[in-house]
């Protein structure tokens, strides 16, 4: 029987109960008391998203994070289009439990193949703090994040296909990016255009022509396993900045090493801040991927991040012409990407590496 629900307002007591009876700790000490609150309101995530506050029988009281599908209906084609929901449900069932970085524990994960519903019940990361991706991570914060993404980018070097269900650019429904990046141009350039400049709109232009050469470059050769959406609104850190927690699985496919640390730096951080600390970010990576026994050297670093900073253009194209008009902090984070990731290709000469 499905547990899948339309939306975070159906969840109650019993329906919490019934999806968490075959978890021991929730048999052995049952919830008694629910309050539910929504989170992430304005966001523009590809979910909808509740804090469940529990109260047990023992007189425990346990938080939990709740996840569904998005009740934006473009957003939710977008994320069914890409098997957003899918993957996430997979990471968990299979891959949580042995990556060598912390992520939440899954109670109860399900993606209905019928409906493609999704629910999520993990663990609420009570005490620790995500940043503010618009108002941009510090130094400090990066720094935890690089040593989080080591971790994950080496655990699978160059052994990810062995892993069937990851999926890679090549799969039939990431080949839609092609298109839709054709397809969104002119809408986004209506919404952004204010950022776009006659030598930025040249250099996206170019990329939108040269994009059905990225599925093949990114799914051949070295591959490892990527979360694809790395950025600090899905990292949990701890107060004091010295762990972190790794959420939002949804996006995780294999790929080139260096799209996560891309990502993370081309738009995580304030332009001039990632100026001042880039090259010693980099360097940071590379020193903990060499550390690990696998040869792998700055001139591969750079064209893999380059290549990947090119075809993140996808993120601010694409979704910044699927977030609903009214949602002013989507505006605000969608003009955030793509002045980073402009101004990143700018900086670094990017647009040499498909010249």
């Amino acid at each position: 029987m499905t547990r899948t629900i339309n939306s975070i307002n159906e969840i109650t007591i019993d329906w919490l109960i019934e999806t968490l009876s075959e978890v021991d700790e929730f048999q052995e000490n049952k919830i008694i008391d629910l309050n539910v609150k929504q989170i992430g309101e304005g966001i523009g995530q590809l979910g909808e998203f509740a804090l469940l506050e529990t109260k047990r029988e023992s007189g425990e009281k346990t938080n939990i994070f709740a996840k569904v599908q998005t009740a934006n209906e473009d957003l939710d084609n977008v994320a069914k289009d890409y098997q957003f929901y899918l993957r996430e449900v997979r990471f968990y069932k299979n891959l949580a439990h042995e990556i060598n970085v912390k992520t939440p524990r899954p109670y109860y994960v399900e993606h209905n193949a019928e409906t493609e519903k999704v629910v999520l019940l993990l663990e609420y990361m009570d005490g620790w703090y995500n940043p503010d991706q618009i108002k941009g991570a510090s130094k400090k914060e990066i720094d935890v994040a690089i040593e989080g993404l080591i971790p994950i980018s080496t655990q699978f070097w160059g052994t990810i296909k062995e892993i069937n269900w990851v999926p890679d650019m090549k799969e039939d429904y990431m080949l839609k990016l092609v298109d839709d990046m054709v397809e969104y141009q002119p809408e986004f350039l209506n919404r952004f255009g204010y950022l776009m400049n006659e030598s930025r709109r040249e250099n996206l232009s170019k990329i939108v022509d040269y994009y059905p050469e990225f599925p093949e470059i990114f799914s051949k050769g070295l591959l490892t396993l990527a979360h694809w959406d790395y950025r600090v609104e899905n990292l949990f850190f701890t107060p004091e900045v010295d762990d972190l927690t790794v959420i939002d699985w949804q996006l995780m496919m294999a790929h080139k090493p260096g799209w996560d640390l891309a990502y993370l730096l081309c738009t995580n951080i304030q332009v001039d801040l990632r100026r001042e600390i880039y090259d010693e970010s980099c360097k940071k990576y590379l020193d903990g991927i060499n550390s690990k026994g696998i040869e792998f050297t700055e001139d591969q670093l750079e064209e893999y991040m380059m290549l990947s900073l090119l075809a993140m253009t996808s993120f601010p194209v694409i979704g910044g012409s699927n977030y609903d008009l009214d949602n002013q902090r989507s505006q605000k984070l969608f003009e955030a990407l793509a002045e980073r990731i402009f101004s990143a290709i700018e900086d670094y000469d990017a647009m040499r590496f498909i010249s």
